[in-house]
């Protein structure tokens, strides 16, 4: 096996990883968020945190990797930039970077005020309206399904390579 096709390799098992945490992530808060009561909230979140540090680690291994393995097969992965055309690695680098900033604006301060809510919870030992309504915030929902979709339109581009 080649350098680049180790590389690339990689890539592709750290991608599965990546996936496999954004699934895992999504299907364990959505339990949360249903569950009734407070001994389910805690068991479930703290279930959720596996989920959320492969999505933390693998985006930026993946991302590491991603830019090695265009450069080692000696692809522009700026496309335009770099001389070269808008093509299916362009739009996937695009789409991956337009994810990076819901991180600071989205998921770290909303983060906090769930954080604050859950200690909340635990300290009234009740499920409370304000936990529930954490739970259920639409700007973070939005930011999330964003991201399952652009991270599901990469996935798509780089197995069909349309263009």
């Amino acid at each position: 096996m080649t350098l680049a096709g180790a590389i690339i390799l990689a890539h592709a098992l750290v991608a599965i990883v990546f996936i496999a945490g954004l699934i895992g992530r999504w299907f364990t808060l959505g339990a949360a968020a249903r569950a009734d009561d407070l001994a389910a909230v805690r068991t479930l979140t703290g279930a959720s945190e596996p989920f959320e540090r492969m999505v933390t680690l693998g985006s930026m291994i993946l991302l590491v990797l991603g830019i090695a393995a265009a450069i080692a097969v000696g692809r522009p992965f700026l496309g335009p930039i770099q001389g070269g055309t808008v093509d299916w690695l362009f739009v996937s680098v695009v789409l991956y970077v337009s994810i990076i900033p819901l991180v600071p604006l989205v998921f770290l301060p909303r983060g906090r005020v769930f954080a604050a809510a859950l200690a909340e919870a635990e300290a009234h030992g009740e499920y409370t309206p304000v936990l529930r309504a954490a739970f259920h915030d639409p700007v973070t929902r939005a930011a999330h399904v964003y991201e399952l979709g652009a991270v599901t339109a990469i996935l798509a581009l780089m197995l069909a390579k349309p263009f």
